[in-house]
C-alpha cells in the first residue's frame, strides 16, 4: 500500500491540476465573451459612407439605371440611400443621426451614402433638384425616389421596409464592392463640426434689415432737412 502522505500529495496535485484547468476554462470563456462583444460592437457600427461629389456620382451611377426585375430576368441588387446634409442645419443633424441608425439595421442590404452640402457644386444640386437640406434619395430596382415630408427618418424606414419585402427586389450591398474602393471616404462629422446656423442667419437677417432701413431712412432724412432749410431761408 502507498503511504498515507503520498496519497495525500497525489490528491493535492490532482486538485491543483483541476483548479488550474477550471481557471483556464474560465479565462477562455472570458476571452470568447470579449471577442463576441467586440464583434457585436463592430457589427453595430454605423455604415454610412461619407464622401465628396465625385464619389456620390460614381455610386449613384452604379444604381441609376436599375429597373424592376422582370420575370425570367437576372435580378439587380443595387440599392442605395443618399443623404445630402449641412453641418450648419439642426434638422440635418437629427436626420444624419437617424440615417446612421438605419445603416446599422439595413447596412447589409443597402448602401448608405452621405455628403455635406458644401462639398457639392451648383450643377449637382440643380441636376437632382436639391433646394434645401436635408434631402434623401433612394435608388433601387424599382426606380429613383426623393423622400418628401419633414419626418424623413420615418419615411426612409418605411420605404426600406416596403422595398425589402417586395418579391421583385433583392438588395445586396455587395453589388457596390467593386465601386466602393474607388470612392474617397471621409470621416463622419464630429460633435464640434455641427453648428446652429439659424442663429447666424438671424443675425445676418437683422443686419440686412437694418441696412435696408438706413438706405430707406437716410434719403428721407436728408430730404426733410433740405425742406426745413429752404423754409427757414424763405422766412
Amino acid at each position: 500500500r502507498r503511504p498515507r502522505k503520498a496519497r495525500r500529495s497525489g490528491r493535492d496535485a490532482m486538485a491543483m491540476v483541476l483548479r488550474r484547468a477550471a481557471w483556464f476554462a474560465v479565462a477562455l470563456a472570458s476571452l470568447a465573451s470579449l471577442a463576441g462583444l467586440a464583434h457585436a460592437k463592430a457589427a453595430a457600427q454605423p455604415m454610412v459612407w461619407d464622401t465628396k461629389e465625385a464619389g456620390v456620382k460614381l455610386l449613384l451611377k452604379q444604381a441609376s439605371n436599375v429597373t424592376a426585375t422582370e420575370e425570367g430576368a437576372e435580378a439587380d441588387h443595387s440599392c442605395v440611400a443618399f443623404l445630402l446634409y449641412s453641418t450648419s442645419c439642426p434638422f440635418s443633424r437629427a436626420v444624419y443621426a437617424d440615417f446612421e441608425k438605419l445603416s446599422v439595421e439595413y447596412g447589409e442590404t443597402v448602401a448608405f451614402v452621405a455628403m455635406e452640402k458644401s462639398l457639392s457644386s451648383l450643377n449637382f444640386l440643380m441636376q437632382f433638384g436639391f433646394h434645401a437640406v436635408p434631402q434623401i434619395l433612394v435608388y433601387s430596382p424599382v426606380g429613383r425616389d426623393k423622400l418628401r415630408g419633414s419626418e424623413k427618418q420615418t419615411a426612409l424606414q418605411e420605404y426600406l421596409r416596403n422595398l425589402l419585402i417586395n418579391p421583385n427586389v433583392s438588395c445586396k450591398v455587395e453589388t457596390f464592392s467593386e465601386v466602393l474602393p474607388e470612392v474617397e471616404r471621409l470621416s463622419r462629422p464630429e460633435e464640434s463640426d455641427w453648428v446652429d446656423g439659424s442663429q447666424e442667419m438671424a443675425r445676418t437677417t437683422w443686419a440686412v434689415v437694418a441696412a435696408l432701413s438706413l438706405v430707406y431712412a437716410v434719403p428721407k432724412l436728408y430730404s426733410k432737412m433740405g425742406l426745413t432749410q429752404r423754409k427757414n431761408h424763405e422766412e
